[in-house]
């Protein structure tokens, strides 16, 4: 939900404005009283506005209406900081000022819209942003607005309407391209909209946005290699288009092209502030290269950038785990719990850490939670039955794997788990049974189960039985 709305602002002399915010900030500190006409109060507002210092601009609009009372300029940056600060009914009381100066204003009716939008009265949004379409030399923006209170309404399909004819007025900004592909999304109209996204690409083909909208696409579609091609010609066409290269970044990363992956996560560093989430999927990229300790130095730099992105800390104690830094590694997996205790992926890496410090109770404990936040990942069962194998506890490794089987019937990797620990108990019929229905599932991963049998005449027995299913 969109709670700023400073697109009507126009530049303005930057050096001239700086000066005068000086000298008004002077004025506030000796609290002497200096002439500043409207044109420079409206601008001083702008500029705090746009530097989202909002208590200034709310002083400079103070200020600036008791000299200047029927300003609609800053009557309507008053209406913008109050609607900043969710005080609603406010903004409302400020526009009827405003109305009752300049009953014929079509920005007053728009941004009835936008505040009746941000109150949750759609109808009523809708009723004053189309009232406002008609008179609007920018109705671009109004149909953007339109399509915002659509879609906050939960009505994706009139939102997708209203975004799609934003752009067909030239809206360039990434977020109507962005929201248009979630309301499809969220309709279920994406298949068939593939079509318009290529037209859109196909009528402006030095558009970044329409190569971004396409390529974001292909990617709900899960055809990471179209969104891969649509997001790269995004990036040559605007080289410093940091969302293009994070999106490629994705795909890359989808496609199993690590290296790419890596390249194109630095190029988001290069082009836009650095942040906690870029550094985290740089680290990933790096951690699957098998470079653990890049991997772990960029985990580190997103946790200095925020240290409550839970995330970065899992991510130092996934590279320190991969390097078989158990001690070191418990240290960051147990921060990343502190922060989120509701990620079944941090209790597991504790499970397997704990596992590998023999602490064997506090390896179990963490598999319990592991598998109560996430009963359909194969891994947590796997690795919580192999605790218990080790142990040569084989009857109550298989049963961690028969509730496994329970949650996911159609793993084939669980039903070759269980095969296994039935050998080692000695139950070789149950086993054999195990064994085929893993084998009908998916024929090519049995090559797993020889991994638990060194032993060459075992490894013959087990595959006389597979090579039966080739």
């Amino acid at each position: 939900m969109q709670h700023e709305f400073s697109d009507r602002f126009d530049g303005f002399d930057d050096a001239d404005v700086k000066a005068s915010a000086e000298r008004f900030e002077e004025m506030l500190k000796s609290k002497e009283t200096i002439f500043f006409d409207e044109e420079t109060y409206e601008q001083l507002s702008e500029y705090y506005l746009l530097k989202s210092k909002w208590d200034m601009a709310m002083k400079a609009c103070r200020i600036g209406l008791q000299q200047y009372p029927y300003s609609l300029e800053l009557l309507l940056d008053k209406v913008q900081l109050h609607a900043n600060y969710e005080q609603f009914d406010e903004a409302m009381e400020v526009l009827d000022t405003a109305a009752t100066y300049n009953p014929a204003d079509n920005e007053i009716t728009y941004m009835r819209g936008v505040i009746c939008n941000l109150m949750g009265n759609y109808e009523e949004a809708v009723e004053h942003l189309r009232e406002a379409l008609l008179l609007s030399d920018e109705k671009e923006t109004v149909y953007f607005q339109l399509a915002q209170t659509y879609q906050n309404w939960q009505k994706f399909e009139e939102a997708a309407h209203f975004y799609k004819k934003a752009i067909r007025n030239k809206f360039q900004e990434e977020i109507a391209f962005y929201e248009l592909v979630f309301c499809l999304e969220q309709a279920d109209k994406l298949e068939e909209n593939l079509s318009y996204f290529q037209e859109l690409v196909d009528n402006d083909p030095y558009s970044h946005f329409a190569w971004f909208a396409l390529g974001m696409t292909h990617s709900r579609l899960g055809k990471h290699k179209d969104a891969a091609f649509a997001y790269d010609y995004a990036v040559t066409v605007k080289e410093t288009f940091a969302s293009g290269w994070f999106n490629l970044a994705h795909a890359y990363m989808n496609l199993s092209n690590f290296l790419d992956a890596k390249e194109c996560y630095a190029n988001v560093l290069k082009h836009e502030a650095p942040t906690a989430e870029v550094y985290t999927h740089l680290g990933a990229a790096c951690e699957k290269l098998e470079q653990y300790d890049e991997a772990y130095k960029n985990y580190r730099e997103a946790t200095v950038l925020d240290e409550m992105w839970d995330d970065a800390w899992f991510g130092m104690g996934s590279a320190l785990y991969e390097q078989e830094r158990w001690f070191e590694s418990i240290h960051f997996t147990q921060k990343a719990i502190k922060l989120n205790e509701a990620n079944a992926d941090y209790w597991l890496l504790l499970g397997d850490t704990e596992s590998k410090l023999g602490n064997f109770l506090s390896s179990n404990e963490a598999y319990t939670q592991a598998v109560a936040l996430d009963p359909n990942n194969p891994d947590i069962w796997l690795n919580w039955s192999l605790l218990f194998f080790e142990q040569s506890q084989y009857g109550k490794a298989f049963e961690i794997v028969y509730d496994g089987i329970s949650e996911m019937p159609d793993d084939a990797d669980l039903f070759y788990r269980a095969a296994a620990y039935l050998i080692f108990d000695g139950s070789y019929n149950e086993a054999y049974k195990y064994l085929e229905t893993g084998l009908i599932l998916n024929y090519d991963a049995h090559a797993q189960i020889y991994d638990f049998f060194p032993n060459l005449d075992t490894q013959k027995a087990l595959f006389r039985i597979i090579e039966q299913y080739k």
